[in-house]
């Protein structure tokens, strides 16, 4: 049996020491050069709260420790120093820190892209923005000579963003498509189908930034960027 060192022990045998380097078992101060080698006996969690009378507190007081906002009560040799965090409260406390940090880095990248696009309006460069409408069409269905419309056709939101200053430049479609089935007994077979259906469409608008537009256009700006940067 490997015989343990006896420089990696307090001198009463115990293998580890408190967070003040004092030995939990016979109460000594283990000095330093020893205590560097040994192992804190518990947690900062485990060291829970003193919940000696006010009048143990003064007669025994209390002692600092290697670990801030820890002091020990030298009755109970439990935190005097304030109610000690759970370790759950603290992962909840980094990561929520991790959070703000990424929203805060996020924002100053919005805000690095808000001032570039101004900037360059302002001096000249051809800047757009682009949005796009969803344009219902007038789509209709026949069930046997049966007509039903589906949608009728609206283009109120693209004559509106027309009034202030935006432009159609491309519509894409919006298609649907059907497959047929023909089930004889059990079995099923495919037997075609009706593809590329017109339904509806994207009407892609664009918006030129100047320099005489820029100032009343920040919140167009700025309403751009956050899309692709996902604010």
């Amino acid at each position: 049996m490997a015989l343990r060192r006896t420089d990696t022990l307090c001198s009463c045998g115990t293998p580890f020491r408190d967070f003040d380097n004092q030995c939990l078992r016979c109460k000594k101060t283990i000095d330093s050069q020893r205590a560097e080698k040994l192992e804190f006996h518990r947690t900062v969690a485990e060291a829970g709260n003193c919940s000696c009378s006010e009048t143990s507190r003064e007669s025994w007081g209390g002692r600092e420790t290697l670990i801030e906002g820890l002091f020990l009560c030298n009755f109970c040799d439990k935190n005097l120093g304030g109610p000690v965090e759970d370790p759950k409260d603290s992962l909840a406390k980094e990561a929520l820190a991790r959070q703000e940090a990424a929203k805060k880095a996020l924002e100053e990248r919005v805000n690095q892209e808000f001032q570039r696009i101004v900037s360059d309006a302002q001096n000249g460069k051809s800047v757009y923005l682009y949005r796009s409408f969803y344009v219902s069409v007038d789509s209709f269905n026949d069930f046997g000579g049966n007509i039903s419309q589906v949608a009728p056709f609206n283009d109120l939101e693209v004559k509106m963003a027309g009034t202030r200053g935006w432009r159609a430049i491309e519509a894409i479609p919006r298609t649907a498509g059907s497959t047929l089935q023909n089930y004889e007994g059990f079995g099923k077979a495919w037997a075609g189908g009706i593809g590329g259906t017109v339904v509806g469409a994207y009407v892609l608008m664009e918006y030129l930034v100047t320099p005489q537009n820029v100032d009343a256009s920040r919140d167009l700006i700025l309403e751009t960027v956050c899309h692709y940067i996902k604010l």
